[in-house]
């Protein structure tokens, strides 16, 4: 998992840096029509959004307890993102769209950039307990490897005895996973209640 969110740091650094010397550093781009330019845009575009997802959800598994933040900064990519392709398929002006379009498109590159660095501080200090859990998924792993190998009748025996061991292993992995999901699952449950609520006391204090 965490060899994997460092891959797709780098893809998300490389897709940011073609954006900004494709795209935001060609001036010709804000006087093309808009949907010549979100016809330039869409793959690249559905690409970053697609990446920031997948790493939104690693680092949600690795640090759960900074789920809030990882979130609102997933939301800062994405309205610009949603503004981008909106402003470009749904015009009101359309001979200032695409330079309009275009600011949206420098504000994903900003909110990117602060994207990477909390999933590069994520990696550098994930959750303790999420560590462990991934160091005893990598010896389950190394066991079923193991056990597809021809070895003598006595190591074979011990073989078993860890294998059994191994899948007692599987199922508490198995089991603080899904704790792990749900208690996201109760944190988003419990924003939005928190959300209501303050909306709530803003009325009360208006009336």
């Amino acid at each position: 998992m965490i060899k994997d969110l460092e891959s797709k740091i780098a893809h998300l650094e490389d897709l940011i840096q073609k954006v900004s010397s494709e795209i935001l550093a060609n001036v010709a781009y804000e006087k093309l029509p808009p949907a010549e330019l979100w016809a330039r845009s869409e793959n690249l575009i559905g690409a970053i959004r697609n990446l920031t997802e997948e790493m939104k959800d690693k680092m949600l598994l690795l640090k759960p307890e900074r789920a809030p933040s990882i979130r609102r900064k997933f939301r800062a990519i994405l309205q610009p993102l949603n503004g981008f392709r909106e402003t470009l398929q749904k015009p009101a002006d359309p001979s200032g769209a695409s330079k309009q379009a275009l600011e949206h498109l420098r504000r994903v590159v900003t909110e990117s950039q602060e994207f990477i660095e909390m999933a590069r501080d994520i990696l550098e200090k994930p959750s303790e307990g999420i560590l462990e859990l991934l160091k005893l998924r990598e010896i389950y792993e190394a066991k079923e490897y193991i056990s597809r190998v021809s070895v003598p009748e006595t190591v074979y025996v011990k073989l078993e005895h860890l294998k059994r061991s191994m899948e007692t292993l599987r199922l508490r992995i198995s089991s603080l996973e899904q704790a792990i999901k749900d208690l996201l699952k109760q944190m988003d449950k419990f924003q939005e209640e928190a959300s209501v609520f303050q909306q709530e006391q803003r009325e009360t204090n208006l009336s």
